[in-house]
This record gives structure tokens, sequence and C-alpha cells, in this order.
């Protein structure tokens, strides 16, 4: 509040007790100066209760203000750690996912070991049944060729061409066999290579495109932030700074005038009265009465001068309250100006917010999007599997070839582990890019005088 402006004026002189009393009613100027000193002092001070009582409005305004920001600010703190929990529980979820994976990769895994050790001994098996069965033949042949010599003899050159044309025949239809797995099987290689290498390149390339577009936005957004409150601030700081500083300056330099005009104005008072006393008790020759005629005459001219420079400063005054009155207006609209930039700065963290749950929901889709990936891969390596299984119990293929398809699936299993682990390694930096944005536009806040997210801390 202001201090309170001198609203009295020095008591006017008590009359000499040496005086001689004088009949009839005291000087009228006396009773004049009197009551307008009075209206002044009762005008001053109603003044001065007015604007102790704006002010004490303006104080009160503020204060609720700041008491109701204050408690958003803690509902928005409660809702951000609400999703930070949130977001460690889906982080959890997903690691439990990824661990069941794994152990329903091994079970898969260990179940194809399984029928393919079960698959090797039904191969044995049927090949000692094959051998046993060749040796029955094999001795009963023999026992023909024992009982039908002569025959034998003489279709012996035949059965040895028709021996060797069979055994020929064999062999090709076994290499074509051969030669068609291996194509087979390379073009399968080669087409889970193009497809995986394709995969890869689009999941890189949608990674990269999106990380630039949220860098690209946070730049931008945290750019205009700076601009703005840089601004606003700077303005706001400068005009009150003018303000204030005029405003005391003019308030002291009329304070000090109007002190000097109402002493002034006491002093010449005090000597009209003493004169007019002193004219009454003196009985001098007329000319030295003159003469001090012409003294008063002149103390009183300069005491209406006085009174005319009163009255003109008392007007300047008056424009000086007027002026007082439009600035308590600006300040006013000043007010209603930060009001409006903080509800924007409430606005801007209510977009910042928006666009980290957005950033967060796209984080759940990829995830949720590679999961399927993995799964419809999963389903197409086990369709696969089982194809290939097939085309091996036909064959009877090379159990170091079957080790090779095995170990090439454990390469393909492993490579999507490390997609996984890069994609997690990602959502990782995300967070932590966040939270740095979050601290930084924190500090610049803090520093230019603002309440940021931690100023119920600081409270």
């Amino acid at each position: 509040m202001p201090p309170k402006a001198k609203t009295g004026s020095a008591p006017p002189p008590e009359p000499s007790a040496e005086a001689p009393v004088v009949d009839g009613p005291p000087p009228p100027p006396e009773e004049k100066v009197d009551g307008k000193q009075l209206w002044l002092a009762t005008d001053a001070l109603q003044k001065s209760k007015a604007m102790r009582n704006y002010f004490q409005l303006e104080r009160d305004k503020i204060t609720s203000f700041w008491e109701i920001s204050k408690r958003e600010l803690e509902a928005t703190k409660a809702e951000l750690r609400q999703k930070e929990r949130e977001r460690a529980e889906m982080t959890e979820r997903h690691h439990i996912e990824t661990k069941v994976y794994k152990q329903k990769m091994r079970h898969v895994l260990y179940e194809h070991q399984v029928q393919i050790a079960q698959m090797k001994m039904e191969a044995e098996r049927t090949l000692k049944n094959k051998q046993e069965e060749h040796r029955q033949k094999e001795s009963e042949l023999h026992d023909d060729n024992r009982s039908l010599k002569l025959l034998q003899r003489e279709q012996e050159l035949l059965h040895r061409d028709v021996a060797s044309t069979l055994v020929e025949k064999n062999d090709r239809a076994i290499t074509d066999q051969q030669r068609d797995f291996e194509r087979q099987q390379k073009e399968m290689h080669l087409k889970y290579e193009k497809k995986i290498k394709t995969l890869r390149e689009d999941m890189e390339r949608q990674r990269k495109d999106e990380i630039a577009i949220i860098e690209r936005r946070k730049e931008d957004h945290i750019n205009e932030l700076r601009e703005m409150h840089d601004k606003a601030f700077q303005e706001i700081k400068d005009y009150y700074n003018e303000i204030t500083s005029n405003n005391l300056e003019t308030i002291r330099t009329l304070k000090d005038e109007v002190y000097s005009r109402k002493r002034t104005e006491a002093h010449n008072e005090k000597a009209m009265f003493d004169i007019a006393q002193t004219n009454k008790r003196l009985t001098e020759p007329l000319t030295k009465a003159q003469k001090q005629k012409k003294q008063l005459e002149q103390e009183l001219s300069s005491y209406a001068r006085d009174r005319a420079a009163l009255k003109t400063a008392k007007q300047e005054l008056r424009q000086l309250e007027q002026k007082l009155k439009t600035l308590m207006w600006e300040h006013e609209v000043l007010g209603q100006r930060y009001g409006k930039l903080d509800e924007d700065r409430d606005l801007i963290f209510s977009k910042y917010n928006s666009m980290l749950q957005e950033i967060q929901q796209k984080a759940v889709f990829k995830r949720v999007l590679v999961h399927r990936k993995i799964e419809v891969v999963n389903s197409q390596l086990e369709r696969k599997d089982a194809q290939l299984s097939e085309i091996l119990k036909q064959a009877n293929v090379d159990p170091a070839a079957i080790q090779g398809v095995e170990r090439r699936v454990d390469e393909l299993i492993g490579e999507k582990n490390h997609t996984i682990e890069e994609l997690q390694q990602l959502l990782a930096a995300l967070t932590q890019r966040h939270e740095r944005v979050s601290g930084a536009y924190e500090t610049y806040l803090r520093q230019n005088g603002v309440p940021g997210l931690q100023a119920t801390t600081v409270a």
C-alpha cells in the first residue's frame, strides 16, 4: 500500500500572552483556511482508504488465482504420475509376454527336435525292415537260383542288363530328387531372406520417419514457446518498470511541492495575523502606517500569488490523480493480459500432454503391430517346418542337412529377438528424450519467473 500523504499543516500559532484582547469575531480568513485544510485532510484520508481497499482487493484476487493455479498444477502432476505408472505396467507386461513367447519358442523347438529324433528312429527301423526283407528275398532268390541253375545260366546276361538298367534308373531318380530338393531349398531360403530384408528395411524406414517427425515437431514447439514467453515477459517487465518509476517520482515531487506550499501559506497567514495585531496595537504616525500598509499590500499580493500557485498545484494534483486512475486501469488491463498469457500457457501444457499421449499410443500400436508380425512369421515358420518335415520324410535327407536347416531357423529367431530388443531400446530412448525436454522446459520457465510443473514443491 502506498504511504499516506500528510494531510495536516502546521498548527496556527497561539496569540501572544501580551497581546491585547480584541472584541468581536476572529478574522474571517483564518476560519476559511482552517476549513479548507480540514477538507483537504479528509479528502486525502478518504483517497488513501480507497487506494488501500483497492490494493487489498487486488492482492486477494492474485492470491485466489495463485491457489487455483496451484490446485490445477497438482492435478496435472497426479495425472502425469498415473501415466508413468501405466507406462511402467505396460513395459512389465511386454517383458512378461516376451518371456512367454521365448518359452513357447523353446517348447516348439524341443518338440521339433523330438519329432526329428522320432523320424530318425522310424527311418532306421524302416531301413532295417527293408534290409531284412531284402535278405529274405535274396535268400529266396539264391534258393531259386540253386533250383534253377540252368535257367539262370541261360538268362544271366539278360538279368545283368536289366539289373544295370534298374540301377541306372534308380540313380537318376535319386539324383533328380536331390536336385529338386536343393533347388526348392534355395528358393525357400532366398524367398525368406528377401521377405525378412524387406520387413527390416520397412520397419527401419518407418522408425526413422517417425523419429524425424517427432524431433521436428518438438523443436518447432520449443522454439515457438521460447519466443512467445521471451517477448511477453520482456514487454510486461519493461512496461511495469517504466510505470512504477514514473509514478513514484511524480507522486514524490507533488507531495514535496504541496507540503512546501502549505508551509508557505501557513507562514503567510501567521505573518498577516501578526501584522494585523501589530497594526491595532501601534499608534505611530500616519507616514509609518502608510509604509507598513504598502509593505502589507506587497505581502498580500505575494500571498495572492501563493494562493494562485496553490490552486494551480491542486489542479495539477487532480490531473495526476486522473492520470493515476488511468494507470491503474492500464494495470488492470495488463493483469488481464497476464491472465490470458497464463491461460495460453495452460493450453500449451494441455497440447504438450496430448502430444505425449499420442506418442505413447503410437508406441503401443507399434508394439502390437510387431507382436502381430511375429505371430504371422511364427505361423508361417510352423507351416514351413511341417512342409519341410514332410519333404525330409519323403526324401530321406542327410541329418547334416537337417541340422543346417535347424541352425538357419535358430538364426532367424535370433534376428527377430534382436529386432524386438532394438524396438525396446528405441522406446526407452524416446522416453529419456521426452524427460530431458520436459526438464529443459521447466528450467526455462523457472528462469523467466513462471511457475512450472514443479511449482508446488517450491511452494
